[in-house]
């Protein structure tokens, strides 16, 4: 059994083989070049027993050699993926499960039975370019991998690069990627070939739902643990949402995306007093990728403006001027192309391997200052108390009748909430839901008042023409804020009663 350790990332750069060469060569790494082509038939029963276990199986050809392999349980976090194996070789192409170790099934397996159903998934068909890096006192395999997967008539395309650490230090496999980000458009590969296959066989879009709250239930009243495990689970998360967009180029999957980069970064800040300056740094880096994507925001309102079934487009309909105007508004943002392009870019994923090898790094003096860390749960309230104090005083003194004040409470609503991401699910979640629920409802208003001031800002571009279906529309819009403000009003007094979750 050997358990692999390794990095996958998928492409978007052509000429891969030869950047790779040239920058091997550049940086004086030598290497030894390795070509073939290999097939590989993967293995489960029409019910998916062995998948209901988290195993893959697979028979693998090489020339004439034939090789069965069963991967069991792992992990994947950051593109790293982590993962025992089992190599045989064997002299048929069908799988024989006996010749497996017998420590590697669940007591209750039923391997009989599941040798008696197996049957052909699918198969992945590729040409596999390695490069056995020697780098830092360790050994690499760089393997560029490019072919197909097959299952029933269907088929997806292979184009990716997996760097497996043979030997050495795991720290050369960091240092190897952060090269090749500087030739290569690529992203973190989370699925493996098997689960691809998998969903190819299935028929089905893998399922990107992502989960925006973070609870842990083995830290152990530790601070340091907390905020590790809550970067993993984010982290996650992030590459997920990345996988999302990309996929589908849904704006709605692109404001997930910068949503969990604000909650990451705000993770930074609840514990700046503790952190070290190389934490500091990625914060930063955190920062200017919020910024980068801080358009998305009005995106999102412009296309809730324009939706032809949404709220406002019917009385939108009066003015083709201001239609006009919201069209030239919304050629202004980034296309799809030029958003995954900064998605694949070196130093997006410079920041992700950044936030992986804090996480996965066993010295805590790279994130935490060496100073006495506090305790768990007294940490959490005091940050929650912050939040909540910070956002009372903020929106207390808001007059009523005043959008733009409303609006400019956003942000302090926002910090306020990502801290309740952070540490809610450490107290009873009952009362979380019930004290969360008005202020999410001013959230949700705040949003429709942001959409309201774009038809406002885009109509006093129009305040020269005095026809009439200008005059409608602006007529509509005032009406519209002025019953929202009284909404907002009482949403906001609801929340203010209600009394801290975390200290009961």
């Amino acid at each position: 059994m050997i358990t692999e350790v390794e990095l996958k990332f998928l492409i978007l750069s052509d000429d891969v083989s030869e950047r790779i060469k040239q920058l091997l060569t550049s940086h004086q790494i030598p290497y030894q070049h390795n070509v073939r082509k290999l097939h590989n038939c993967y293995f489960d029963t029409p019910d998916l027993k062995l998948r209901a276990l988290d195993c893959g199986l697979r028979i693998r050809q090489y020339e004439t050699h034939l090789e069965q392999t069963i991967k069991t349980s792992g992990k994947v976090l950051g593109g790293l993926h982590q993962r025992p194996e089992y190599n045989i070789t064997v002299e048929h192409n069908f799988p024989d499960l006996s010749l497996f170790p017998n420590s590697i099934w669940p007591d209750d397996a039923n391997v009989e039975a599941i040798q008696r159903e197996l049957t052909s998934l699918f198969s992945t068909n590729f040409q596999r370019e390695t490069w056995l890096v020697d780098i830092e006192g360790s050994k690499i395999e760089m393997a560029l991998d490019q072919g197909e997967i097959l299952s029933d008539g269907r088929q997806e395309a292979i184009n990716e690069i997996e760097l497996e650490l043979v030997e050495g230090d795991v720290s050369a496999l960091y240092n190897l990627a952060t090269l090749l980000f500087s030739q290569l458009s690529l992203r973190a590969g989370i699925h493996s070939k098997a689960a691809r296959g998998y969903r190819l066989f299935a028929d089905k879009p893998f399922n990107y739902s992502v989960a925006l709250f973070f609870s842990d239930d083995n830290t152990q009243n530790n601070t340091q643990q907390w905020f590790i495990a809550a970067l993993s689970h984010y982290l996650q998360q992030l590459q997920l949402a990345t996988e999302s967009y990309l996929t589908n180029r849904k704006l709605s999957a692109l404001m997930q995306m910068v949503e969990i980069l604000s909650i990451i970064r705000h993770g930074f800040w609840l514990y700046d007093e503790i952190i070290t300056e190389h934490s500091k740094e990625i914060r930063r880096e955190l920062s200017h990728f919020i910024q980068l994507f801080a358009w998305v925001d009005s995106a999102i309102y412009l296309k809730e403006v324009m939706n032809k079934t949404g709220n406002y487009r019917k009385k939108l309909e009066y003015s083709q001027q201001l239609i006009e105007q919201l069209k030239l508004e919304k050629r202004r943002f980034p296309d799809a192309e030029m958003v995954s392009e900064l998605l694949h870019s070196e130093r997006f994923n410079q920041l992700q391997m950044r936030l992986l090898q804090l996480i996965l790094n066993d010295d805590p003096s790279k994130a935490f200052l060496p100073v006495a860390q506090p305790s768990l749960l007294p940490f959490a309230r005091e940050q929650m108390n912050k939040s909540l104090t910070e956002l009372h005083v903020a929106i207390e003194a808001i007059d009523p009748t005043d959008a733009e004040q409303f609006l400019d409470k956003r942000k302090v609503l926002h910090r306020c909430l990502l801290t309740g991401n952070w540490f809610g699910h450490l107290f009873d979640q009952q009362h979380r839901h019930h004290f969360r629920v008005p202020w999410l409802d001013m959230q949700q208003g705040l949003s429709e008042l942001q959409s309201l001031w774009i038809i406002k800002q885009q109509l006093e571009k129009l305040a020269d023409d005095n026809n009439e279906s200008v005059v409608k529309v602006i007529t509509w819009q005032q009406r519209k804020v002025e019953n929202l403000l009284v909404a907002l009003s009482h949403t906001k007094d609801a929340a203010l009663s209600l009394p801290a979750y975390w200290q009961n």
